[in-house]
């Protein structure tokens, strides 16, 4: 996949040439460390890569699929010059459909694990809820709910132009007109989460999409874990204390590091359920 201008979806954030890490994440509206970032600074030696699909979501086309988002991903992977070894591809929360996707992409041509922390699966509730909670940021608007079986570039065009619609209310109400501009950024970063989710929710084939993939699942909740298109006996699940929801902390990100180069580990998270492939 090719998509318009230069931002690119992945960003090398240590060095090494073996054995490397991809780390799906999306830039959240703070400036608290990503996953991504914690695990280049706890696992020393190998490369650790961000996938980061806000930059191409943000640009001029309002939606990507996701198998064209992880095929943009994986053609910068292999030109990075870090491609050998043992990959892993982790993937928290809404970030696993993308992290499946680039895992089996590359499990083609070298092993592969893709681990998923606390994975969740994108469907109608969940975007829809999302859209509320940003409109919510603005007023108390209650709009019908989207319809997401139209053309996805349409149902973000119309959910983006009710985002609009809603900041420059709030800038009249408060007198401010000509001040709804400066919400620019912050629409854009609407967009952009809203159009992932809706991606993920579109990809109905995300489990077979992981191919030969090994599968590790680290989840708090473990016994409603599930691999869309997997059998229970095709992943292995191991146990997280309870975490934040959808948030991760420098404690998270050490479990996770620990899970991935076991050699770091103080104390690991006891297993669940152990099936299928180790990672």
């Amino acid at each position: 996949m090719t998509h318009s201008g230069d931002e690119p979806i992945l960003r090398r954030l240590s060095p090494g040439d073996a054995d490397p890490i991809l780390v799906a994440d999306f830039q959240a509206m703070s400036m608290s460390p990503r996953m991504s970032e914690m695990l280049s600074e706890r696992i020393q030696g190998r490369a650790v890569f961000q996938i980061d699909p806000i930059g191409v979501l943000s640009e001029d086309r309002l939606y990507v699929p996701l198998p064209d988002l992880a095929a943009a991903c994986v053609d910068e992977f292999l030109t990075a010059g870090a491609d050998h070894g043992h990959v892993h591809v982790v993937g928290h929360c809404s970030a696993a459909p993308l992290a499946l996707r680039v895992a089996g992409l590359l499990a083609a041509t070298r092993p592969v694990t893709a681990v998923l922390v606390n994975p969740t699966w994108p469907g109608d509730a969940d975007v829809t809820a999302k859209f509320t909670e940003f409109l919510g940021k603005f007023g108390p608007a209650t709009p019908a709910p989207p319809d997401l079986t139209a053309d996805p570039a349409l149902v973000m065009a119309g959910m983006e132009r009710t985002l609009l619609d809603e900041v420059t209310a709030l800038a009249v109400s408060r007198g401010l007109s000509g001040s709804a501009g400066a919400f620019t950024d912050l629409i854009v970063w609407y967009r952009a989460w809203l159009a992932f989710l809706l991606a993920g929710r579109n990809d109905t084939q995300i489990g077979l999409a992981a191919g030969q993939a090994a599968v590790t699942v680290l989840s708090d909740s473990p016994s409603t874990v599930t691999v869309p298109g997997r059998t229970e006996d095709a992943y292995l699940v191991r146990e997280l204390p309870s975490q934040p929801v959808g948030t991760v902390t420098p404690e998270l990100a050490e479990l996770v590091a620990t899970h991935i180069v076991p050699t770091l580990r103080t104390a690991a998270p006891s297993p669940s359920r152990v099936t299928g492939h180790t990672a």
